[in-house]
């Protein structure tokens, strides 16, 4: 990975040295024990390559990364190892591993060349019609169900040659994938996040049961009691047995069995539609599982907090033009919340 993610794909009309200025680096952070090295002889290329290479752990993947011949990134490998004195990549088995070394700078170097990036670029004028480039967001499969989709209407009409790479994440790793580089932005139920990590609150989600049509929970009075005597499906990303669901019915002195537990938030609906397990969702994806499945949505019986999902950034992005511009876009999202189900 480049470290700053939005590496543009060259240009024909640019010609072959797009991209290739030679522009001298004064500092490079967690780099000071570099064997007498005369800094000004490394060009910004060289950042941008070393920080591919320990990313993607691949001279093939690291030169497809950063636009790049093969034989010019197994090149700048050659001299990146001659510059610190250390191998960086190790060959394992038909892969590469990363060197201690490398494992130490690998954070430093996608942070320097990020805040490189937004140095030289902070004052081009972005132009999201013509913008032809990659950005790597995190989310969990929750948001990225709710998000994605007006996400990608949006850029197709304004930005259609801006290229999303979403990848998985919780809310602890949606922040430190920010704090490494490795992603520009993350959509998390994270809370504030961290001292250098920005964030705007996107919408609040509140929770709702999710049961196959007919399920006997319907043949009764709504009640806490009667939801604690169904199996129940919990949708857990960390594998625990036990959720906030758990923690509301501990309060009014009853226990569930979670029969159930899986990672995904969109698997989860389909998993209800021939048994009587009982779901508890956001209402957004509890919504489109009615819409897509024939799932019955039913308020809860008993009261329970909702969360608020959020836009992460890091503060070392904040006014780089196209993540501003992306920025506003997802916070200017319609996720509108559907009307809240009927207590049964």
């Amino acid at each position: 990975m480049d470290g700053v993610l939005l590496q543009g794909r060259r240009r024909a009309e640019h010609g072959g040295q797009c991209g290739r200025a030679q522009l001298s680096v004064q500092t490079v952070v967690g780099m000071s024990s570099i064997h007498a090295m005369n800094i000004r002889s490394i060009d910004l290329n060289l950042v941008i390559a070393l920080a591919a290479l320990l990313e993607e752990r691949s001279v093939s993947r690291a030169a497809l990364r950063i636009g790049r011949s093969q034989p010019a990134t197994s090149s700048a490998l050659a001299r990146l190892r001659e510059i610190f004195g250390d191998p960086l990549l190790v060959r394992e088995g038909r892969g590469y591993r990363l060197s201690p070394r490398a494992e130490e700078i690998r954070v430093h170097a996608a942070q320097a060349l990020a805040a490189l990036k937004a140095t030289f670029q902070d004052s081009i004028a972005f132009d999201p019609a013509g913008a032809e480039m990659e950005i790597r967001v995190a989310a969990s499969d929750y948001l990225a169900a709710v998000l994605l989709p007006p996400l990608m209407a949006a850029l197709s009409c304004s930005a259609p040659g801006i290229d999303l790479r979403v990848v998985a994440a919780d809310r602890r790793s949606a922040i430190s994938l920010l704090k490494e580089g490795a992603v520009d932005l993350s959509l998390a139920v994270a809370g504030e996040g961290a001292p250098d990590v920005l964030n705007r609150p996107l919408f609040d989600e509140g929770f709702v049961m999710v049961t196959r049509p007919g399920h006997p929970y319907h043949d009764g009075p709504p009640t806490a009691e009667r939801f604690a005597g169904f199996p129940a499906l919990l949708v857990s990303q960390t594998g625990d047995g036990a959720g906030v669901v758990d923690d509301c019915l501990s309060r009014m002195g009853l226990k569930r069995r979670v029969a159930l537990t899986v990672a995904h938030f969109l698997l989860a609906p389909q998993l209800v539609t021939d048994s009587d397990l009982v779901l508890v969702i956001g209402r957004r994806v509890a919504e489109a599982a009615r819409a897509q499945l024939g799932l019955t949505v039913s308020a809860l019986p008993f009261p329970m907090p909702g969360f608020t999902a959020r836009m992460y950034w890091h503060g070392s992005t904040a006014s780089y033009p196209p993540l501003v511009w992306l920025r506003q876009i997802v916070a200017g999202l319609d996720v509108g919340l559907p009307e809240p189900p009927a207590s049964s």
